[in-house]
């Protein structure tokens, strides 16, 4: 994940030193956080998705905008994330809005992506029903065939980019002995972030 002009709020510099403190740990899929969102009839959903960057108070990831989640944040924005990193025993509890990011910052996101990652994107209509895993194969293998010679282009398709989540509540939370844990927790108040903690 890359922090870029990170708000200068406790709750944001406490998450970088924890993501750093995981990485330093050698904490597999640090970037992956499980978003958690609810669909029409008020059932709730939950995926990892890989977070690529923490840009002032917003965590930005990417995805399909015809997908499942997509649809779902479209009926509520509000979502909860949730990063475990086993490494260091420590959970990140975070709540926010989500929104698209703008088609510029995608542009360029997508331009600075390995081929193969964009071949993925334009082949797959995420989310959507399919007989097989080797009908996606073969319209990956189609596609990149196309881009290899030149008869494509491997330009961003409208129906994917980013989703940036700003933020209004974070929980730290640690493991202790006899499980009496460490949870401390900021609140967006107006212009203010409260601080408080929780009882294990």
């Amino acid at each position: 994940m890359l922090f870029k002009n990170l708000n200068a709020a406790p709750p944001f510099q406490l998450f970088e030193s924890y993501y750093v403190k995981a990485e330093e740990n050698g904490q597999p899929h640090v970037e992956a956080g499980c978003v958690s969102s609810v669909d029409a009839n008020g059932q709730p959903h939950a995926r990892y998705v890989n977070f690529k960057y923490f840009f002032e108070d917003h965590l930005i990831f990417f995805s399909n905008y015809k997908s499942d989640k997509a649809k779902q944040f479209e009926n509520n924005a509000l979502v909860a994330i949730n990063f475990w990193w086993s490494n260091t025993d420590t959970q990140i509890r975070i709540e926010g809005e989500i929104s698209k990011c703008s088609e510029k910052f995608s542009d360029q996101h997508f331009q600075e992506r390995e081929i193969g990652k964009n071949i993925s994107a334009i082949a797959s209509n995420q989310s959507e029903e399919i007989e097989s895993y080797e009908i996606l194969r073969e319209k990956y293998d189609a596609i990149k065939a196309k881009v290899d010679a030149g008869e494509i282009q491997e330009n961003r398709p409208s129906d994917w980019g980013g989703f940036q989540v700003k933020i209004n509540y974070f929980e730290f939370w640690e493991a202790f002995e006899d499980r009496l844990n460490y949870r401390e927790c900021y609140k967006k108040e107006s212009d203010s972030w409260r601080k408080f903690f929780l009882q294990s």
